[in-house]
């Protein structure tokens, strides 16, 4: 079974990796003929990288966070969300998730590379994650609650933020109202509080470290989603359930 789960952990790994470089690429406007095919490099000297500089999460602490040539720093985000998407697969896996949960965390996994590094996300994108989402609810779940409860939270974290302050852009709600088509509220709702949670943790750390005003800091909020997502998804209900009981103990 170890065999089975580590060869699951590098499928989702080196899913990642492809996807960091097809989409860096792209980015660089690079032709198509070589999109597939050329090896990857180092992109400060351009150095094609070694077989084991290649291998996902690894290959970054082997050579230390830095290329072996130029001794430039290498983006952190690449290892780090090898290891998201790896950890997430595996533990999609071992829950059963439906074949829809594993479309849309490669949904959000895509919208976090560009949230991340570009501080926004593609509008195409996002509708077409909404448009698979709709498709799903209408072929394959039975709970129309869930709807109504999803879009009465959603209409108002979109009123807050309107009113207070703008703290998720019309994309991020988006992204949240597709999630939300596809899971229980207890699971959304599980979804909705971690992100929130933990991108405030990341916006107090980040803070700390840099002495910036928190308050300024530009908080990319897909890949909180995602990983939140991912909880709520196997977790979610459980979750909620705990809290509830702590809130309101049973009599």
């Amino acid at each position: 079974m170890l065999i089975i789960y580590l060869c699951i952990f590098f499928l989702g790994a080196s899913l990642a990796s492809y996807i960091n470089a097809t989409l860096y690429r792209i980015e660089k406007n690079i032709k198509l003929s070589t999109l597939l095919t050329e090896s990857s490099y180092c992109e400060k000297c351009k150095k094609k990288l070694t077989w084991y500089e290649l291998i996902p999460c690894f290959g970054y602490l082997l050579i230390k966070g830095r290329c072996k040539n130029c001794r430039s720093k290498v983006n952190p985000y690449y290892p780090i969300s090898e290891a998201f998407l790896g950890g997430s697969f595996l533990l999609l896996y071992l829950n059963s998730s439906h074949f829809y949960i594993w479309i849309i965390l490669l949904f959000l996994f895509l919208l976090s590379y560009y949230d991340f590094l570009y501080k926004e996300i593609p509008r195409n994108l996002v509708h077409t994650l909404l448009i698979f989402s709709i498709l799903v609810f209408i072929l394959f779940i039975q709970i129309p609650l869930s709807v109504i409860i999803t879009i009465g939270i959603l209409l108002g974290i979109f009123l807050l933020t309107k009113i207070i302050k703008k703290s998720f852009g019309f994309g991020d709600i988006l992204v949240l109202l597709s999630i939300g088509l596809v899971i229980s509220p207890k699971q959304f709702l599980t979804t909705f509080w971690l992100s929130i949670v933990s991108a405030l943790l990341y916006a107090i750390f980040n803070g700390l470290i840099t002495k910036e005003d928190i308050k300024k800091i530009k908080i990319p909020m897909i890949p909180f989603i995602s990983l939140s997502f991912v909880i709520g998804a196997v977790y979610g209900d459980v979750i909620f359930s705990k809290i509830l009981q702590l809130i309101i103990p049973p009599l």
